[in-house]
């Protein structure tokens, strides 16, 4: 009798199950580093300064990611499969932390620097692993709700390391037992969805490291410029968001509602509304209407923040879960657009570099945006706003090239 194995690369609903659950380990390590991790620490006595350093250090390694890129488009062109540095990295992540689980956080600061480091560098890794994966082998008319289920994915991890090590923390009296907590979350999801696919194997050409040539061409010079300035709008408003509810006077209680649950969902349903929609109308033009949408809410919170009247009746949680709706649809559709400008022999290094290029596109816009804000909140957005529509120049430029279809 033959036994057919589970492939969940072989059916739409099994590829959104698959990168779903590979992307909620992506999203449990950013949800302890970035949310839970600072409140841990400031909870064993690190002081502000140290626990900013040590965030700061932990972000490198995404941002820096597209240097290991070409060594993987070097191993999977020789037959080797994404696959295995996915499972590599989650158990290099996993074992990272797992000193955490007994030092004394507050006495062994280096132990903490070191491991939460070396987690870091697995989790970027990964992260390329997991992006490839998807671009060699999702059909292009899927992409979208890929992106979609992804974004879903990783926001669920994320919200739930985040709330659930906090929590944890608080009830046995030790971090030790949420970093414990968050190691199952990332390798039993991974473990289980690893054992349910299988890739097709391929040998494109001869093992090396892409020429530069083959790297630096208009596609990729296109999509780096896409990636550097479509987000600058709601990239400020992410980073301005929490100290605009304090200045309206919003309460603590509502401000973590509104990031523990309204934002996330308000997230999800857009990036699988976005995905759906890219699937359907092609990513370029769902980029262009999500581009349309973030920059529409955008101004008309502008605005109602310049008038006093407006800002109090207009302003709050529910019109900013309008905009986490609308920043999950450019979200996704954006992803998958720049997913299918990587489609290739270099998708690691050419997918990692645009990722790279999103990371400082949030670090360029809150720079700018808050300086900006500070003399005039309303004036901000608009800025970044109109900031964010110069990326149009190269998204009409790729269908004047005929880079990319307009069509799903």
């Amino acid at each position: 009798m033959t036994v057919h194995r589970l492939n969940l690369l072989s059916t739409p609903r099994g590829r959104r199950g698959l990168f779903a659950a590979l992307y909620l380990t992506e999203g449990a390590p950013i949800g302890f580093v970035w949310w839970a991790l600072p409140t841990l620490l400031a909870g064993r006595g690190w002081p502000i300064d140290r626990i900013t350093t040590l965030t700061s250090l932990a972000t490198l390694p995404w941002v820096l990611k597209f240097l290991l890129a070409p060594a993987i488009d070097a191993s999977l062109s020789r037959g080797v499969p994404a696959k295995r540095w996915i499972a590599i990295c989650q158990l290099g992540m996993t074992l990272a932390l797992l000193p955490l689980a007994w030092v004394d956080w507050g006495a062994r600061p280096d132990w903490v620097l070191g491991a939460i480091l070396v987690h870091a560098i697995f989790a970027a890794v990964q992260d390329v692993g997991i992006d490839t994966l998807a671009i060699r082998n999702v059909p292009a008319d899927e992409l979208g709700r890929i992106n979609g289920f992804m974004q879903t994915g990783m926001l669920i991890g994320r919200a739930g390391v985040a709330a659930g090590s906090t929590l944890l923390a608080a009830t046995f009296g030790r971090p030790g037992v949420a970093v414990l907590a968050l190691a199952a979350l990332i390798l039993l999801p991974g473990v289980v969805a690893l054992s349910a696919f299988e890739e097709p194997r391929r040998q494109d050409r001869a093992a090396s490291l892409p020429p530069l040539s083959s790297i630096l061409n208009r596609k990729v010079g296109l999509g780096v410029s896409i990636a550097l300035t479509v987000a600058a709008g709601f990239e400020f408003f992410g980073v301005s968001a929490g100290p605009r509810l304090v200045e309206l006077g919003t309460s603590e209680t509502r401000i973590s509602l509104f990031y523990g649950l309204i934002a996330p969902a308000g997230l999800a349903l857009g990036a699988l509304a976005g995905g759906a929609l890219s699937d359907r109308v092609g990513s370029l033009r769902a980029t262009l209407a999500g581009l349309g949408t973030v920059t529409a809410v955008l101004l008309a919170l502008a605005f109602a923040a310049s008038a006093p009247a407006l800002s109090q009746a207009i302003e709050g949680l529910g019109a900013f879960a309008v905009v986490y709706l609308a920043i999950g649809v450019l979200t996704a559709s954006s992803y998958a657009l720049l997913m299918s400008l990587a489609r290739g022999a270099y998708a690691a290094t050419e997918f990692s570099m645009f990722m790279a290029m999103t990371n400082a596109c949030e670090a360029w816009a809150g720079f700018v945006g808050g300086r900006i804000a500070a003399v005039d909140y309303s004036l901000a957005l608009v800025a970044l706003s109109v900031a964010a529509c110069v990326s149009l120049a190269p998204l009409f430029m790729l269908k004047k090239f005929s880079l990319i279809s307009d069509s799903a």
